[in-house]
């Protein structure tokens, strides 16, 4: 009995130490938003599930922040909602296209617009919106 509670206790420490390493990045702002697909020249069946918001500092654009959520919405949009967010700091917020979803001619999207830059206030949630376009 003796053991179980000294191993039940080692890993309650355990876990709480290894849960606060992770406070610098996390947080209580939220970024949501929609992505519109194309109207045409694109298969848009499944197209969310290739799509991802990524928020991050300006001097790391490629290490994503926060929890990231995409799925399917009405009218040929993909909603998300990025959430955990650190306040009170210059975050960058982007959509990247996997390499599966192309448009007709096998090019790919054009996303507009370009990734911009948010701060974020105590538990505040900002909206962005993207485009998703295949030709001219």
């Amino acid at each position: 009995m003796y053991r179980i509670a000294v191993a039940a206790l080692v890993l309650a420490a355990t876990g709480c130490a290894t849960m606060g390493g992770g406070g610098s990045r996390e947080g209580n702002a939220t970024v949501a938003g929609v992505v519109r697909l194309p109207q045409s020249g694109m298969q848009t069946d499944g197209a969310c599930d290739l799509l991802q918001v990524v928020v991050s500092s300006p001097g790391t654009p490629s290490d994503a922040l926060g929890r990231a959520m995409v799925k399917a919405s009405r009218g040929g949009r993909c909603s998300f909602t990025v959430s955990g967010l650190p306040s009170n700091t210059d975050l960058r917020v982007g959509v990247a296209v996997d390499g599966g979803l192309k448009c007709e001619g096998g090019a790919a999207p054009t996303i507009s617009p370009e990734p911009s830059a948010v701060k974020l206030g105590d538990y505040s949630t900002v909206n962005r919106d993207f485009t998703l376009s295949c030709g001219a």
